[in-house]
């Protein structure tokens, strides 16, 4: 099965080759299942680049974790020298499942996410862009359905969907799916934060809840639409600092300490605790890249109204005094 396998993602297997392999994992659950583990390495197949430094390191530590080094050694020669790391993406993989409950063909999906402090641009295989904010993972098929392009999201990311008649561009979310034709939009998704976001910066876009479809908003150019637990708003928007993270800038306005610090805990993966309860009651405006870091944010508050705060390295914890 491994080197049918090792064919299959190479584009080598034949059609005979193929039927024999899809009736083995149709047939062999634990088959389907070592298939689906093993699959992870052909990630570096379609990352292929010059950089061999990083994905030998990342090679080695997969063959010590597999231990499937007779069917690896084949998948290795295929993978020749592919780099891990895509436009600051943490980690990419590949998972395989039968489409629609068929077994005529296997769709793989690769999921990429981005790690604190990062982000990442994307692009899918109808030419849609996908920009990524700092902890959010997309995961999307390697070759979309004949009738539909969907994709899943946690956290947040802007969309420039490619156009395609009669084949809608669907981005499901915990909270909200969002439905477009070619569109460009920011979707703020995370799943720690109360809030569903969805922004139209051009085109239209539907947007329904995921688990109950009668709740359903049509947003127009320059509107957004916010879902909480108990209410949901439409409403215009002139102002797009909230998307500046796109060009890694964070963009405070006039806006509570305790707001930004659930920002920057989402965004650098760290635990802030507010010890000097006043500073919870002031507000700042300020602008801040994300490259330089939460202390570097940190610090440029404290200019505008002083405070002292300690850094817990082994918890991972920063405390404002």
């Amino acid at each position: 099965m491994y080197d049918l396998l090792s064919k299959y993602l190479s584009g080598e297997i034949s059609a005979e080759e193929k039927r024999i392999l899809f009736r083995q994992l149709k047939e062999d659950e634990t088959l389907r299942k070592e298939a689906a583990g093993i699959q992870n390495l052909s990630a570096l197949v379609a990352m292929a680049n010059e950089d061999g430094t990083a994905s030998d390191r990342q090679y080695r530590a997969f063959v010590g974790m597999r231990k499937k080094r007779v069917w690896l050694s084949g998948l290795r020669r295929v993978a020749g020298y592919a780099a891990i790391v895509l436009f600051s993406v943490l980690s990419t993989y590949l998972l395989m499942t039968y489409a629609g409950g068929k077994a005529d063909e296997l769709v793989r999906y690769q999921e990429f996410s981005t790690p604190a402090g990062q982000r990442a641009k994307v692009l899918l295989a109808d030419g849609t862009e996908v920009w990524l904010n700092a902890n959010t993972t997309l995961r999307y098929p390697e070759r979309f359905a004949p009738e539909k392009r969907e994709v899943e999201l946690h956290g947040e990311a802007f969309f420039e969907v490619e156009k395609a008649a009669g084949k809608p561009f669907v981005v499901k979310t915990n909270k909200m799916d969002i439905q477009v034709t070619g569109t460009k939009f920011n979707v703020n998704a995370y799943d720690t934060e109360d809030c569903f976001v969805t922004s139209l910066v051009e085109g239209a876009v539907s947007v329904s809840c995921a688990h109950d479809r009668s709740r359903s908003y049509a947003l127009q150019p320059r509107q957004q639409i916010v879902v909480s637990d108990h209410s949901s708003q439409v409403s215009p928007f002139e102002n797009t600092d909230f998307m500046s993270w796109k060009e890694g800038i964070f963009i405070f306005d006039d806006m509570l300490l305790t707001d930004i610090i659930k920002k920057l805990e989402l965004y650098y993966d760290v635990s802030i605790l507010v010890k000097n309860t006043k500073l919870g009651n002031f507000r700042y405006t300020g602008k801040f890249r994300q490259r330089d870091g939460v202390e570097s944010v940190l610090r440029k508050l404290q200019i505008v109204y002083p405070f002292r705060y300690t850094k817990d390295d082994e918890k991972n914890q920063i405390v404002l005094h």
